[in-house]
């Protein structure tokens, strides 16, 4: 008896002891980069992980994950990192970033398009946004839920282009994406077919709910191009009553198709709401 009691305060020694002490003026956020044997593209594919401070403190807390895409941008990583990191000191909830990094946009981000005179702009390869899609849903998700503690939950950053993928994985999938921030999305692609899918995608009786917030800003070609299919689908949303389905529109004081990165921190605060 005195042998096992002995066993016993040993036991509890190295449990106390073997665990790191964390110090409160440490800060612990990490990121990371990672490389996918990917069976979907034949290859190894990149993939950028930044984890918060919280997920090393809150021990048995499971965290939302945040897509973000063209992460092959250094830059744009950071600041997106940096903003989910001021915000979630006292506004949102901590998150995972997932960073996509992306090696051909308009092959991995556009649907197949529908009408000839598309390829005229878009030259092959292109169309195989699909291919992405089960890119994450079964290579990048099963990792995460394998290496990381995460929830059931998924937001999703896109900007031009990716913003365009982000709008077809929402709107074909169940799961990818539940909230969207749509930053200048090209929905002038293929003679605005995205106008077409609005249309379709909000009489669809959806398993739950989806959430949509539109940036764009003016001035530049990109941003006068991208605006009129826009607000064509603003019109079809403002005009349906489907409840499954909420979304917000920013127009931003910005002239530079490049800067609309900075619609972020809204879309942020409103999924804070």
């Amino acid at each position: 008896m005195k042998n096992l009691f002995l066993i016993g305060i040993l036991l509890f020694s190295i449990t106390l002891f073997g665990q790191e002490e964390l110090d409160p003026d440490k800060y612990y956020a990490e990121s990371k980069t990672i490389f996918l044997e990917s069976k979907i593209y034949g290859k190894q594919r990149e993939v950028q992980i930044f984890v918060p401070d919280e997920y090393v403190w809150e021990k048995n807390k499971k965290f939302k994950v945040l897509y973000l895409f063209d992460a092959q941008n250094t830059r744009i990583f950071n600041y997106i990192s940096g903003n989910v990191q001021l915000l979630s000191m006292d506004t949102i909830e901590p998150v995972i970033i997932v960073g996509v990094v992306t090696e051909d946009r308009w092959d991995e981000f556009l649907p197949l398009n529908n009408h000839e005179a598309t390829l005229e702009r878009y030259e092959p390869p292109m169309g195989h946004a699909d291919k992405l899609i089960e890119h994450i849903e079964t290579e990048i998700e099963p990792y995460l839920k394998e290496n990381y503690r995460v929830q059931d939950y998924r937001l999703a950053i896109g900007h031009s282009l990716g913003a365009t993928f982000v709008t077809y994985a929402s709107m074909k999938t169940d799961n990818l994406f539940d909230y969207n921030i749509l930053l200048s999305p090209n929905y002038n692609y293929d003679k605005k077919q995205f106008v077409d899918r609005f249309k379709e995608f909000v009489k669809t009786d959806l398993p739950k709910k989806k959430e949509f917030y539109f940036a764009n800003g003016f001035g530049d070609d990109y941003e006068k191009e991208f605006d009129e299919p826009l607000q064509e689908i603003i019109k079809v949303l403002e005009s349906s009553d489907n409840e499954k389905i909420s979304w917000n529109y920013k127009k931003l004081d910005i002239d530079n198709h490049g800067l609309i990165w900075l619609g972020v921190y809204n879309g942020l605060l409103n999924w804070k709401k």
